[in-house]
C-alpha cells in the first residue's frame, strides 16, 4: 500500500511537472523575442517571470510605416491557468485591435470576449498605447494597470487609469481614451507591479519614487541601454533576494 501511494504521488508531480514545462513554453512563444529599433522610435523590454512562469504580457502591434500600438496587461494568477488566458488573450487582442478605429471600441470588445472566458473568476490589467509618428501624439486606455511613466517637455507624469480592469465586469462603464503630445525625445516607462513591489533585505520595497527618479535621469539613454541600467538598479537593490513576484517592463522612447 505505501509503494502504491509513493507511486501514485511520484506520478502526480510528473504531471504536474510536465504542466508547468508546458505553461512554461507556452509563455515563452506569446512574449515577443525581438522588440523594433528604429530612426523615429524604439521598443525594448525586461520580462523576468517568477519560477519561470507567470501572469505578466507585452505585447507590439504595428498598423503601418506610422502607427504602432503596445500593450503591457497583469493576468491574475499563476501557472497553467494563467498561461492559458494569456494565449487566448494575446489571440483576441491581436484580432481586435485591427477591426476598431479607437481604443475605447477597442477595450469595450476586448472586455466582453475576455468576461465569456473568465466569467469574471480572472481579471487582466491592462495599459495599451497607438502612437502616431506623423501626428506627434499616443492615445492611450489604462484599464487598472500600474500608472506608466512618461518624461516629455522635460516633465515627469504618470498616465493614470481610465477604467476597471479587463474581464471584471460585463460591460465596462466609462471608458475614456487619454491622448498626450509627444515631444522630441520622449520617453514612456511601461511596468507590472512585481517591480514597485520589490524588497530588499531591509523589507524595503522599490517603490514609484526609485523608477520616476530614475526615469528623469535616464531619458536621454536608447530603450536597450535604458533597461540594462535599470536591470542594474533592480539587482543592486534586491542583493541577494530571489525576485518574489513576475516583472515585466515595456520601454518606449520616441525619437
Amino acid at each position: 500500500i505505501e509503494n502504491k501511494r509513493l507511486f501514485k504521488k511520484q506520478i502526480e508531480q510528473e504531471r504536474y511537472q510536465r504542466e508547468m514545462e508546458l505553461a512554461s513554453q507556452v509563455q515563452q512563444l506569446l512574449i515577443p523575442e525581438f522588440l523594433p529599433s528604429e530612426k523615429a522610435f524604439a521598443l525594448s523590454k525586461i520580462y523576468k517571470p517568477h519560477f519561470n512562469i507567470g501572469g505578466d504580457y507585452l505585447d507590439y502591434i504595428r498598423f503601418d510605416e506610422n502607427r504602432f500600438a503596445f500593450c503591457i496587461a497583469d493576468i491574475s494568477g499563476k501557472g497553467v491557468g494563467a498561461a492559458l488566458l494569456m494565449a487566448n488573450f494575446q489571440a483576441i487582442t491581436q484580432s481586435l485591435i485591427f477591426q476598431y478605429r479607437d481604443l475605447e471600441t477597442f477595450v469595450f470588445a476586448l472586455n466582453q470576449s475576455v468576461y465569456r472566458i473568465t466569467k469574471s473568476d480572472k481579471y487582466i490589467t491592462l495599459f495599451v498605447a497607438e502612437v502616431d509618428l506623423n501626428k506627434k501624439i499616443m492615445r492611450y486606455v489604462n484599464a487598472g494597470h500600474y500608472p506608466p511613466i512618461i518624461k516629455s517637455n522635460g516633465v515627469v507624469k504618470r498616465l493614470e487609469s481610465s477604467c476597471s480592469f479587463i474581464g471584471a465586469f460585463e460591460k465596462l462603464p466609462e471608458i475614456k481614451e487619454e491622448q498626450v503630445s509627444l515631444s522630441k525625445d520622449t520617453m514612456i516607462l511601461c511596468f507590472t507591479d512585481g517591480l514597485t513591489d520589490l524588497r530588499n533585505n531591509q523589507e524595503e520595497f522599490f517603490g514609484d519614487k526609485a523608477l520616476e527618479d530614475y526615469v528623469d535621469k535616464h531619458d536621454h539613454l536608447h530603450p536597450e541601454e535604458f533597461n540594462a541600467g535599470l536591470m542594474t538598479e533592480i539587482d543592486l537593490f534586491r542583493g541577494e533576494l530571489d525576485i518574489n513576484d513576475d516583472i515585466a517592463v515595456l520601454t518606449c522612447k520616441i525619437f
